[in-house]
């Protein structure tokens, strides 16, 4: 059967929604929602459609004949932004005991070892028994010498960061950009050059650092649009 034309309209619990991404998953045909929330896509019965968005649950619907005589409704679930409940952890800092009270500690030990066991201490270290003063000291220089939590300096992202991302990442890529973001594409150098204004941590490019930077791109991209669209009512 020739493939045939498949129009319908994407909506979520408040309005209609542009930028949502229809793929025929038999064709590997791709096309999005308009600013009206309507979208066109060529099928055949029994293909399968896959509508999905970064911020709303996929929904996969299997062509029947009827899809193909009047226009296709459906209605995606907003997905909850867990983002706002992810707790940023500060770095584990090693805390290291007071050097004063580990001396007084060991040497209340040692005095009462001293008590108990006086055969085996000596007051002349050169007679082949031990020096309490000496032994103290070098515990305690043990304690002072041991290293310390020292914080990664911070170093700024850069537009070549930027670039770099996303060029070699698998989630972070130009359809993210244009479609979940909206970010127009002639606008794309101008925002980027808008999120390294904010003097970011490089830290937040790492791996375990994707919902951290997913949440920024989006707070971000919202903010960037709205100076976009300010900046064309004006003209």
């Amino acid at each position: 059967m020739s493939a045939q034309t498949v129009n319908g309209i994407v909506y979520d619990s408040i309005s209609t929604i542009e930028n949502i991404k229809i793929t025929n998953l038999s064709s590997k045909q791709m096309t999005a929602s308009d600013v009206n929330g309507r979208f066109s896509i060529a099928g055949k019965i029994g293909d399968t459609l896959h509508v999905s968005s970064l911020f709303y649950n996929e929904q996969k619907l299997v062509l029947k004949d009827y899809h193909f005589h009047e226009s296709v409704v459906i209605e995606l679930k907003q997905i909850l932004n867990n983002l706002d409940e992810v707790q940023l952890i500060e770095p584990y800092k090693e805390t290291l005991a007071d050097i004063n009270v580990v001396e007084s500690e060991l040497k209340n030990q040692i005095l009462t070892d001293i008590k108990n066991n006086p055969h085996l201490y000596s007051k002349q270290p050169t007679t082949g028994g031990i020096d309490i003063i000496q032994v103290i000291g070098l515990i305690a220089k043990l304690f002072k010498n041991k290293d310390k939590y020292v914080e990664p300096p911070f170093i700024e992202m850069t537009y070549e960061d930027l670039e770099s991302l996303f060029e070699k990442s698998s989630l972070f890529n130009r359809r993210f950009l244009t479609q979940d973001l909206a970010i127009e594409e002639e606008y794309i150098p101008m925002f980027f050059e808008f999120i390294i204004k904010n003097e970011l941590d490089s830290e937040l490019l790492k791996k375990e650092k994707e919902v951290d930077l997913i949440e920024l791109f989006v707070q971000k991209g919202k903010a960037f649009n709205n100076i976009i669209a300010d900046y064309k009512n004006k003209q």
